[in-house]
C-alpha cells in the first residue's frame, strides 16, 4: 500500500511539473499581420546608422525591379557607383531607423488591443520602432489577446512583436519603405566623399505585409482553450477580411484574390509573390556590412 502511495504521489509531482513546465515556457507565435503608419527618424537618432546595404547595380548604378528602374545613382551623383575586384558594380546604402507615432498592427493571431505607446520621440507616445535596411523591421508592444494557431489557447497581456516586410529585391518590395525612398546611399572612397545625409523627413507606411514574430512572457497561462481535447478547429478565430490599398504595390491581377481572402492568405500571397518564373527580378544585395 505504501508502495502504491508513493507511486501515486510521484506520478502527482511528475504531472504537476510538466504543468508548471508548461505554464511558465515562453512561446512564440509565429503569423502575418499589417502595419500601416508614418514613419519619421527618431529624435535621439536622427541619422543613419552603421549598417550598409550594398546592391549590385549596372554600370551607371541603376537597379531595377521587375524590370522597372527603381534607383539610378545618374539622378544623385555618378560617383556614387564604385566597382569591386569582380567588376561588379554597387552603390551602398545605409540603414535608417524609425519611429511611428501613429503606426497600426493588424493580425489574425490578435485581438481586442492595440500596440502601446511608449514615450521614446522628443516624449511623443511612439506605436512601434524599427530599422530600414534590405527590409523594414518594426518592433513594439501589443496589448490585448494573442491566439497561438498551433493550438488555439489565447493568452490576455501585453506581448513584444517584431514585423519583417518585404525585402526591396522582393517582387512586392514597393510595399516597404526601403533605402531607396531614403536616398541613404554614400560613397567614402570617392574625392570628394560622399557621406550619407537625411533626405526624407517622414514615409507613409499603407497596408504593408509583415511576417510577424509575438512572444508570450514566460509564466502567462491562457485564458481559453477552444478544444480541450487536443487539436484546434479554428486557429486563428475568425479574422475580418480586409481589402489592401491599390498603393499596396501588387500585380493588378491579384486585386480580386486580395480583396476576396482573409489577412493570412492575403499577406501570404504578397509575401511569397508572383510564381511566375519569367518575372523579372532585380539583383539582390550581396553583403551586409555590420
Amino acid at each position: 500500500m505504501f508502495a502504491k502511495s508513493c507511486f501515486a504521489v510521484s506520478i502527482a509531482v511528475v504531472a504537476l511539473t510538466v504543468q508548471s513546465s508548461i505554464a511558465v515556457a515562453q512561446i512564440v507565435i509565429r503569423s502575418t499581420g499589417v502595419v500601416t503608419g508614418t514613419v519619421v527618424p527618431p529624435s535621439q537618432n536622427p541619422n543613419f546608422n552603421q549598417g550598409t546595404t550594398r546592391v549590385d547595380t549596372d554600370s551607371r548604378g541603376q537597379y531595377f525591379r521587375n524590370g522597372q528602374l527603381v534607383y539610378s545613382a545618374q539622378d544623385f551623383d555618378p560617383n556614387l557607383v564604385q566597382i569591386d575586384s569582380t567588376g561588379r558594380y554597387f552603390v551602398d546604402f545605409r540603414g535608417i531607423p524609425i519611429v511611428s507615432t501613429d503606426g497600426t498592427l493588424t493580425s489574425p493571431v490578435l485581438s481586442n488591443g492595440q500596440l502601446q505607446p511608449v514615450r521614446r520621440n522628443h516624449n511623443a507616445p511612439t506605436r512601434f520602432h524599427g530599422t530600414i535596411q534590405d527590409e523594414l523591421v518594426v518592433r513594439g508592444r501589443y496589448e490585448g489577446i494573442a491566439t497561438d494557431p498551433r493550438t488555439g489557447l489565447q493568452y490576455q497581456g501585453v506581448f513584444d512583436i517584431s514585423g519583417q516586410g518585404p525585402r526591396y529585391s522582393d517582387r512586392n518590395g514597393g510595399t516597404s519603405p526601403t533605402v531607396f525612398d531614403f536616398r541613404s546611399h554614400y560613397n567614402f572612397a570617392a574625392n570628394p566623399q560622399i557621406s550619407p545625409r537625411p533626405t526624407v523627413s517622414s514615409f507613409r507606411i499603407d497596408a504593408m505585409p509583415v511576417q510577424l514574430r509575438v512572444t508570450i512572457p514566460a509564466g502567462l497561462a491562457p485564458i481559453s482553450n477552444p478544444n480541450p481535447m487536443g487539436g484546434n478547429p479554428n486557429p486563428i478565430g475568425n479574422p475580418t477580411p480586409i481589402t489592401p490599398p491599390s498603393s499596396i504595390g501588387i500585380d493588378p491581377n491579384l486585386s480580386s484574390i486580395l480583396s476576396n481572402n482573409q489577412l493570412q492568405q492575403v499577406s501570404r500571397v504578397v509575401l511569397e509573390g508572383s510564381k511566375n518564373s519569367d518575372a523579372q527580378i532585380g539583383p539582390r544585395s550581396r553583403i551586409l556590412l555590420r
